[in-house]
């Protein structure tokens, strides 16, 4: 398992081209996890992966008060939004991962509950010589499912058509250990779902393009 953590690097920026101000760099420290004493006072976690401005961290923490949620983001000023609206919002069941995700799945212990793990419109690096930097594949759904429990769900969302045929394809490729729930066409759409307004989804209704969601179920 070390080797398949070891393969996955993040590439792009990690800030924007702008600077967000922060309210409280202080407070900002305070929300990033401390995986030792925050998972004690949780039975239950969500992990919102490529949380960029926090979005969906935020919709989460509302629909589920009891469970933490982990926001891991690599994008500075993402986290730094969603650090500004917990402290406006006063939300004390977010804790912020900083680093690439897959590190966060090395440094948890399988006992650790995992209830629901989110990635809503990752990077679908669309040019073919770049794909192999997609987060989603079959390695990756290895690593996630071996902390999984039975019933833990996986929700991915994209607005990339290519993106989408190749989370199918490793979707049947892992069919032992992953039901698709919404596996029919006319089940996809991301707008017939109760899901968050998020930037990447409203710039892919801006454009045209339909948003794709799909729901995985650990067996």
């Amino acid at each position: 398992m070390s080797n398949a953590f070891n393969e996955y690097k993040i590439y792009g920026r990690n800030r924007g081209r702008k600077n967000i101000k922060f309210l409280d760099y202080s407070f900002y420290k305070k929300f990033l996890i401390d995986l030792e004493k925050d998972l004690l006072n949780f039975e239950k976690i969500i992990i919102d992966i490529g949380s960029g401005s926090g979005e969906n961290s935020l919709f989460l923490a509302k629909k589920n008060p009891d469970k933490l949620i982990i926001a891991s983001e690599v994008f500075k000023d993402g986290n730094i939004n969603l650090c500004n609206q917990l402290l406006k919002l006063k939300i004390n069941n977010v804790k912020l991962f900083s680093e690439n995700a897959i590190k966060l799945f090395e440094k948890l212990k399988k006992e650790n509950f995992i209830e629901e793990i989110w990635i809503l419109f990752p990077d679908p690096w669309p040019k073919k010589r770049h794909q192999k930097r997609r987060l989603i594949d079959i390695k990756f759904f290895k690593i996630i499912c071996s902390f999984l429990n039975n019933g833990s769900k996986v929700f991915i969302a994209t607005d990339s058509t290519s993106y989408l045929f190749s989370i199918i394809n490793s979707i049947y490729e892992m069919k032992l250990l992953l039901r698709w729930e919404n596996d029919r066409p006319y089940n996809w759409l991301y707008k017939y779902y109760d899901l968050p307004n998020t930037k990447f989804y409203r710039k892919a209704e801006n454009s045209y393009r339909s948003s794709f969601f799909i729901k995985l179920i650990k067996i």
